[in-house]
């Protein structure tokens, strides 16, 4: 209803009603497209929300700037907004209602125009690592539009050509200034701003090589495992290397009660073992809490909130049992991971851990060994991974692992002597 009473507004010789088929027309063909492509959308209620008012934006804005040029279609901006932080998809769905409406309102030629420089947005913003590259990709998306426009430059004329020219680096600017509001309407981190969390100067970052340097290097080790596992099955890479890199800032409380950060005694050993656990148990809740208080968004705090599952403490369990106490009682409390990459930064924390401690050949038979622990104790029953991509995240740590692993020349050289 709301995309038919946009259409009223007609911009044909000056502001008028539209033709009573115009509205009609554009509720028809865009409420019935967004209707038909609802129950495809699969991303959760949040991103539902922020699909229905993309497209009502979309409506709204090519209506308004359309008493310029009926070839200044914003589609681009929105739907390249939605691919950044769900994917290529997510955009071609967003465009496709704007591109049933638009035939009505704008005519074929505008609305094409304006589908192929969304096109381009939705396909190449997901890759979007730099601010550069965000204009790069807007210049391309107004070449596409621009070209079809010059094309039908009957229809268009020369300032209409210019304004499918424009739309594409206009697009690119608004996407720019909108990405901090989209990441808190979210709760989701766009590549930009996962690329600034990679740096190591950032403060959690500076604070955890400093106070707890041990988690810090582990940390680092299991973002590059996940990174490469993410990258062997699809998944978003990017996120998983963040997400590794994070998922122990909860250390940072208590960084000596965690065997990488001491230097001689354990403070554990004087601790009877359910302490200990309370002890464990905390760091999640406390990285939960850090990373809010340092504006983290909620997919990267889901690696923080679900890396150790319900799994068991194994050291304290066992010393647990001396006492008569059940494993169970030294388990974890979390979530379970339940998207690929947080499934993948759980597998991969205690695998880095392990292999420190195995020759590289022994690596493929620990990964073989502590995958199949994780599968067998229903740690992956929310997560979305299938065998064939659980065989690829296997093969992917055991390369990444006996890298790590790689030997060096026996009594190497300190010096070079004459």
């Amino acid at each position: 209803m709301a995309i038919g009473g946009f259409s009223v507004l007609w911009w044909r010789e000056g502001a008028r009603i539209a033709p009573w088929y115009v509205p009609l027309g554009g509720l028809m063909a865009g409420g019935g497209a967004l209707l038909s492509l609802k129950p495809l959308l699969r991303f959760g209620k949040r991103a539902e929300h922020f699909w229905l008012g993309s497209i009502l934006l979309g409506v709204a804005a090519t209506v308004l700037l359309s008493a310029g040029s009926r070839f200044i279609v914003p589609w681009g901006a929105l739907a390249g907004l939605g691919a950044m932080f769900f994917g290529a998809e997510f955009g071609i769905l967003t465009l496709l209602p704007l591109a049933a409406w638009g035939v009505v309102y704008l005519g074929p030629w505008p609305a094409t125009a304006g589908l192929l420089g969304g096109l381009v947005m939705a396909v190449l913003l997901p890759k979007v690592r730099r601010a550069r590259d965000l204009m790069f990709y807007g210049a391309i998306a107004g070449g596409v539009s621009g070209s079809f426009a010059l094309a039908f430059i009957g229809e268009a004329g020369p300032s209409g050509v210019i304004a499918a020219l424009a739309t594409g680096p206009l697009s690119s600017l608004f996407i720019w200034t909108a990405i901090p509001v989209a990441e808190r309407l979210l709760d989701r981190t766009s590549p930009l701003t996962l690329v600034e969390l990679l740096d190591p100067s950032h403060p959690l970052l500076e604070r955890l090589r400093r106070d707890a340097p041990g988690t810090y290097y582990h940390s680092r080790n299991v973002s590059a495992l996940a990174e490469a596992a993410a990258k062997a099955i699809g998944a978003n890479a990017l996120l998983a290397a963040v997400g590794g890199l994070y998922h122990d800032i909860g250390k940072l409380t208590r960084p000596d009660f965690f065997v990488e950060n001491q230097e001689g005694s354990n403070p554990h050993d004087e601790l009877n073992p359910s302490l200990s656990k309370i002890i464990l148990l905390s760091h999640v809740k406390e990285g939960v809490e850090l990373a809010r208080q340092h504006g983290l968004l909620g997919d990267v705090v889901a690696f923080i909130a679900t890396h150790h599952g319900t799994s068991v403490m194994r050291y304290f369990s066992e010393r647990g049992a001396e006492q008569g106490l059940s494993p169970h009682e030294f388990r974890y409390t979390s979530p379970l991971p339940d998207t690929k990459e947080t499934a993948i930064v759980m597998l991969a924390d205690p695998l880095e851990a392990a292999a420190r401690t195995r020759t590289k050949e022994e690596i493929p038979e620990l990964v073989e060994a502590l995958v199949e622990e994780r599968r067998a104790d229903g740690q992956l029953d929310r997560a979305p991974l299938t065998m064939a991509e659980l065989t690829k995240v296997k093969q992917a740590f055991v390369r990444v692992l006996q890298g790590m692993a790689h030997p060096r020349v026996a009594n190497y050289p300190l010096f070079q002597a004459k």
